[in-house]
């Protein structure tokens, strides 16, 4: 025969069993009560049909999260859970959640929040923030699941970001705390930029991005925040109130890889007009050749450099780039100067002379013999002579 048990322990081995059967549960409020200073508020959900009838009570916490004003006779879903109370014995509903029934209610409480949120100015594109020019720091809000992450990763480009990601539910009501807790975990991160994501989907699916305490949250957060919330009718509120809102993720990647693709053009433009002026010089200055393939080696790495600090750390690039910038220019000024010092044309407005024979200039009397016809170099022509 089994040891008996108190009526304490009995009570609490039935709620740890009872705790999973919690449920989604459909029904309409009534007795609706909310007490000034009290942490928790009590109602009742009736069935429709039958009125059968559940007693449930919810943390004001809670409540204040659903971001449902809870009344008399609305018809609602509720996620909660069985419990018995110990000290009276009887059995209450501890509601975790509570969403708005129907296509017409979401809806209509849709409309409402939108413009109370636009009196406010929350939608002025004057209070919305620019996205960063070369974003690095990113920090990424969707499923860890599903196509969104992925496509998402497969489209951003290789630049050197650091990625922040926190994975959070971003399906109905029930996502609205998980999404909460990610802008928390995020909010002191020192972002370039927050990226929130998630696929199309019925007006329920986006129930948690038309939450107000949601949709305050991105508008408050200290980094520039990027939306990629697909959605064909009306746009989640959250979308409005970001700063920069795309349709799909892989709209976001391409966004922050805009700047870092132009920044590799202009880059490469540089290039060719850098290796274009010096094969100018090539061509004009045939006695300086060693000086100018020094400085062209020494280009081509500076380039080759400030590629590989594009691809690997992407923070310093700008800096990298005006420093490459200014060291070209000095370098092309100090290149031009030797070139002009070392150019021997120079030479011959000071009164010397360069003597070929055969094409060959000449610098001794040994390279030439009796007889061989000569060009003699000056600074306005050249005097045919003769050896004798």
């Amino acid at each position: 025969m089994n040891e008996p048990i108190s009526v304490s322990d009995y009570l609490d081995k039935l709620n740890r069993k009872l705790y999973s059967e919690r449920a989604r549960i459909l029904g309409e409020v009534s007795e609706f009560k909310e007490y000034p200073g009290k942490s928790y508020l009590f109602f009742s959900l009736k069935d429709k049909l039958d009125q059968s009838t559940i007693t449930c009570i919810m943390f004001k916490n809670d409540y204040r999260i659903s971001g449902v004003s809870m009344r008399d006779g609305l018809e609602v879903v509720i996620e909660a859970y069985p419990e018995v109370w110990k000290p009276t014995g009887r059995m209450t509903f501890k509601a975790e959640s509570v969403e708005l029934v129907g296509e017409g209610a979401l809806q209509k409480a849709y409309e409402e929040l939108k413009k109370k949120l636009e009196i406010e100015g929350l939608f002025s594109p004057n209070i919305k923030r620019q996205i960063p020019q070369f974003p690095h720091r990113i920090g990424v809000i969707t499923s860890k699941s599903g196509a969104v992450i992925h496509d998402f990763l497969t489209n951003l480009g290789k630049f050197g970001y650091e990625i922040f990601f926190v994975d959070s539910k971003v399906e109905g009501q029930e996502a609205t705390r998980d999404l909460l807790s990610s802008i928390e975990t995020l909010r002191n991160k020192d972002l370039d930029v927050l990226v929130v994501m998630r696929g199309g989907g019925s007006l329920e699916s986006f129930l948690a991005f038309n939450n107000e305490i949601l949709v305050r949250a991105v508008r408050n957060f200290p980094a520039p925040v990027l939306t990629g919330i697909g959605h064909d009718k009306d746009l989640p509120l959250a979308s409005l109130v970001s700063d920069k809102n795309v349709s799909t993720p892989t709209a976001v990647a391409n966004l922050l890889n805009q700047s870092w693709n132009e920044a590799l053009g202009e880059l490469r433009l540089s290039e060719q007009k850098i290796f274009g002026e010096f094969s100018s010089w090539l061509k004009s200055a045939e006695f300086a050749e060693e000086v100018i393939l020094r400085a062209v080696y020494e280009i081509e790495s500076s380039l080759k450099r400030t590629k590989e600090l594009i691809y690997q750390s992407g923070r310093e690039m700008l800096r990298g780039f005006d420093l490459l910038k200014s060291r070209v220019e000095d370098f092309l000024k100090n290149s031009a100067s030797e070139i002009n010092h070392g150019d021997p044309r120079k030479k011959l407005s000071q009164g010397y002379s360069i003597v070929r024979s055969g094409g060959k200039i000449l610098r001794s009397v040994k390279d030439t013999q009796k007889g061989d016809e000569l060009d003699i170099l000056v600074s306005d022509g050249i005097i045919k002579s003769q050896t004798i």
